[in-house]
């Protein structure tokens, strides 16, 4: 009989603690913002950089190892510089990640037939490709928390030679035990 009642305690107990865990959840929402040159005299442009999450956003080094999920929840793109004529329009702009070792390359998002001028100090939404959010999820939340980036694409006219700021909204969920 004490038996049975010390077993039924220690796994009430066992069974309050496992489901105690879960309320120990923080949650967080931060911004990632990744800055891009695109500097050409053609009418193409190419830039890539290894993000490092780590070293980036405070939180996501504080709970390196501890994160349990990473959403993406909105991305935008607006321009802090640009040159060129009023009528230089985008003709496709590709955002993408892989590895930091360049696999895996997966399309987060596009923006296409936008004018770059009005972009400047602007925020537009960038279409997402469900597939490459979640890849950049899983890159940031893994362990190195390290991305490679890309932003490729094409104007209507050259050169080319403008600053774009993608930001990424995200949520974040960790367990601090």
């Amino acid at each position: 009989m004490k038996k049975s009642i010390l077993l039924s305690l220690v796994l009430f107990l066992a069974l309050g603690l496992m489901t105690g865990c879960s309320k120990l959840d923080i949650t967080e929402e931060f911004d990632i913002e990744i800055t891009f040159i695109a500097n050409s005299t053609t009418a193409a442009y190419d830039d890539k950089i290894v993000f490092d999450a780590t070293e980036s956003i405070d939180i996501i080094a504080d709970y390196a190892d501890k994160i349990k999920e990473i959403e993406i929840l909105n991305v935008t793109v607006r321009l802090t510089s640009f040159n060129g004529p009023d009528d230089q329009e985008n003709v496709l702009n590709t955002l993408s990640v892989a590895s930091e070792s360049s696999e895996g390359e997966t399309t987060v998002g596009t923006v296409s037939d936008v004018l770059l001028k009005p972009l400047l100090d602007t925020e537009m939404p960038v279409t997402i490709e469900q597939a490459g959010i979640d890849r950049f999820c899983e890159l940031i939340k893994d362990s190195p928390h390290k991305a490679l980036v890309s932003n490729v694409g094409t104007a209507n006219s050259e050169p080319i030679d403008f600053v774009c700021v993608f930001t990424f909204e995200v949520k974040m969920t960790a367990n601090p035990l």
